[in-house]
């Protein structure tokens, strides 16, 4: 009788302790680890004069939006002078710089932000692009019999001599434009290293167009300095080819100092156009 009682007993126990509130319904657990004081996202490129940088406070929550950072002076020194940027007064938290057309190649480019006290500074490097080449463009096209021409942009590819940043558009894309930060989801990229192993797998990720044979492509390559190639390609490893046995993620560390999300970036562009029929 006594163990019969003693079984009820650790039955509602356990009914009990099944029954409390699992930690995971506990709002703090969707409150990140690290708190950022910025991200910073654009940097310099050759192609145009106007050169844009955006700076935002982190979101900390999911139903949140990243804030503007507004009135921080920030400044580029391009190995030969400083160049001041001035905070867009119809988009804030963008701030924008006029350079000359003059790249100081392989050289040094030093970012400095201050704000709120504190001074943030990060150093990228310009790398010249090599021209784009026909044969290795990084998408395949295919002529169809109604006389249009359907188009594949893999997100990824590897074994590329160099590591570059590609813009690939087409009439139902707008060109590429530094100033518009939400057209980073219509790159692509190159990679020297090669594709991740079998624990990483690439989720097959790509864009198709179909456009006319008369319509024009305009592809841009975009150089990408040593240190960014590999701070993107970690970005991937936690993004892009995460798997089932992928390790935890963790924080990517960018080129700039401090408490700071992000990476500054100096990259040079070639820019070409082709009718589709020509691909």
């Amino acid at each position: 009788m006594n163990r019969c009682w003693i079984y009820f007993l650790l039955t509602g126990l356990l009914i009990a302790f099944g029954c409390k509130k699992s930690a995971l319904d506990d709002n703090s657990f969707l409150k990140p680890v690290r708190q950022y004081d910025m991200a910073i996202e654009g940097g310099i490129n050759t192609r145009t004069t106007d050169q844009y940088i955006r700076l935002t406070k982190p979101a900390l929550s999911p139903d949140s939006s990243p804030v503007p950072i507004r009135k921080a002076v920030v400044v580029v020194n391009d190995g030969r002078t400083d160049i001041a940027f001035k905070e867009v007064a119809a988009t804030p938290g963008v701030y924008v710089g006029l350079t000359k057309s003059d790249p100081n190649y392989n050289k040094a480019y030093i970012l400095t932000i201050k704000y709120n006290n504190k001074t943030y500074t990060a150093v990228d490097t310009l790398r010249q692009v090599v021209n784009i080449i026909d044969d290795f463009l990084p998408l395949s096209t295919r002529a169809m019999a109604d006389k249009s021409v359907n188009g594949t942009i893999p997100k990824h590819t590897f074994g590329y001599l160099n590591p570059n940043k590609w813009y690939i558009s087409y009439p139902d894309l707008p060109l590429w434009n530094p100033s518009k930060f939400d057209q980073s989801k219509y790159y692509s990229y190159t990679h020297i290293l090669g594709s991740p192993n079998s624990l990483y797998p690439l989720n097959n990720l790509k864009r198709t167009f179909a456009v006319g044979q008369d319509d024009y492509i305009s592809i841009y390559k975009i150089s990408l300095s040593e240190n960014y190639a590999k701070y993107l390609y970690s970005v991937f490893m936690e993004t892009d080819w995460s798997g089932l046995f992928s390790s935890v993620p963790v924080n990517v560390e960018g080129n700039v100092s401090g408490n700071v999300l992000g990476y500054f970036s100096v990259s040079d562009v070639d820019y070409r156009r082709y009718k589709a029929k020509e691909l």
